[in-house]
């Protein structure tokens, strides 16, 4: 009998340490973050652009959470990376525009408190956080970086042999040559970038382990150059590869100003800009169908995103919204974001709270079981998630010169200093230039964004007090920023 009891409470143990086990076992998480994907650009929004499928996106969201008001930190990728990262302004520390802030040796970073939790970090694509002591994903809490730090790399043109055909210069005006694994240089001849860093991902996500992956996927995909294509996919769209820059005939500036700035329309540029976005929706569908059939998907984390909203200039579409890339509008700021867990979410739904890029480091940390520190501007997604409740009572941008926006509740209060580009029509799915360059309007803004998404009428002179309240609470947020600084972290001057 005593022997019988024993055994029983050994059993009971076991189950009790085994069922905690499985309460207890934490998520794999995935993040992945899209390079200037039009805001239109998905084909399950309900204003999606008619010439476009993303059915593999489309999955993501079948069982998701789809948040119609998500922001990013910046109109421009490398300060909204780092706001992903750290789950803070990073107008704290200088961090603006192009080449400011960096990101410092105290800032801590998502992986950095992955690690204490046990898992796995793995960068995989674009890194681009404005230099820094600590810019290099090894050294802010990766365990393992496949990709490239720039805000642009070519997407065929990934080798040695690449390099020796343009020159060392030439190829770096460029952005042509290897891929860095680690430190050291690794050249991939023949190969295109999405697939790349989509079959590394698969890669990690197969590789058995005892520990939990977080998994950094940041492609390159829908950056310019988006004309340089995949070639297998050419005679699907009915196009040309583009040709390549001939450092012969023109500079790069040159030849930039010219394809990556609109400077001359490509008819077919819209074309090229699908074509890459179903190679990475492919890319997408594969690890899906990784993690389903390896039977992690049920207890994987996967938040999709773009670092900001998608720009002209790459032939991206962001109605109903205002505006692209670089500018303070709504479509240089608002980005689709995508929350799947289906293990904890078993709908999909939208919710309409305020959301931004800096909520993905206290959402995650909430989903692993992790204390969120009280010094973070992000707030943890689960309450808007799961009880619809309000996050942000506010939210603040500013590129730490001329330009800054309030958004709080239903209002958009912003201070610009107008965009003007050169622009296109569609017609056919064919690019046509058209004469009037795109305006984005000066001075002081107020926008209902409840009833006017596409900020058509200023309401500035109706509500002198609520212009003058949501002032005051820039003014403030803006007393406790950085001015802008360098990647080293010394002050910039700054005309006023």
């Amino acid at each position: 009998m005593q022997h019988k009891q024993l055994l029983f409470i050994l059993f009971s143990i076991f189950l009790f340490l085994h069922l905690h086990s499985i309460a207890e076992t934490k998520p794999n998480i995935l993040i992945i973050v899209v390079d200037d994907l039009g805001y239109s650009d998905l084909g399950f929004l309900p204003y999606a652009s008619k010439d476009i499928e993303t059915p593999n996106i489309d999955k993501i969201a079948e069982n998701g959470i789809f948040f119609t008001n998500a922001y990013s930190t910046a109109p421009i990728c490398s300060p909204s990376r780092v706001g992903i990262l750290t789950g803070r302004y990073h107008q704290r520390w200088g961090n603006y525009w192009y080449a400011e802030g960096g990101l410092p040796k105290n800032e801590k970073t998502l992986p950095h408190y992955l690690k204490e939790h046990g898992y796995y970090n793995v960068k995989i694509g674009k890194t681009h956080l404005n230099g820094g002591p600590v810019q290099h994903p090894l050294d802010h809490g990766f365990d393992y970086f496949l990709g490239f730090i720039d805000h642009t790399w070519d997407y065929l043109r990934l080798s040695e042999d690449d390099v020796n055909d343009y020159g060392m210069q030439n190829a770096k005006r460029a952005h042509i040559g290897p891929l860095l694994e680690g430190r050291e240089k690794k050249s991939y001849k023949g190969q295109f970038t999405t697939d790349i860093f989509t079959d590394k991902a698969v890669e990690i996500i197969q590789s058995k382990s005892d520990q939990p992956f977080y998994i950094q996927l940041e492609y390159n995909a829908v950056h310019h150059p988006t004309y340089v294509c995949h070639p297998d996919y050419l005679e699907k769209y009915g196009i040309e590869q583009f040709p390549f820059w001939d450092p012969g005939i023109e500079s790069y500036r040159e030849w930039h100003k010219k394809w990556g700035h609109l400077g001359e329309v490509d008819p077919d540029g819209r074309k090229r800009y699908l074509l890459q976005l179903e190679v990475l929706d492919n890319g997408i569908g594969k690890i899906m169908n990784t993690l389903e059939s390896s039977g992690q998907l049920e207890n994987t984390l996967i938040i999709f995103l773009s670092d900001n909203g998608g720009t002209i200039n790459t032939y991206a579409q962001n109605h109903p919204l205002n505006g692209y890339k670089y500018m303070f509008g709504e479509g240089g700021i608002r980005i689709p974001m995508i929350v799947s867990l289906p293990k904890r979410i078993h709908e999909k739904k939208t919710v309409d709270q305020i959301a931004s890029g800096m909520d993905i480091l206290p959402t995650v940390l909430e989903a692993v079981g992790g204390k969120i520190p009280e010094n973070l501007d992000g707030k943890s997604l689960w309450p808007a998630i799961e009880n619809e409740r309000t996050i942000h009572k506010e939210l603040f941008w500013s590129n730490g010169r001329d330009s800054w926006v309030v958004r709080k509740g239903k209002w958009k209060l912003a201070h610009h200093i107008g965009w003007v580009h050169n622009t296109y029509k569609l017609e056919d799915g064919l690019a046509i230039a058209v004469q009037e360059k795109y305006k984005y309007p000066d001075g002081i803004l107020l926008f209902d964004l409840q009833k006017d998404i596409g900020e058509t009428t200023n309401l500035a002179e109706l509500y002198p007090e609520l212009v003058k309240d949501l002032m005051n609470d820039y003014k403030k947020w803006r007393a406790e920023m950085s001015d802008p600084r360098t990647g080293n972290g010394e002050l910039k001057k700054i005309k006023k």
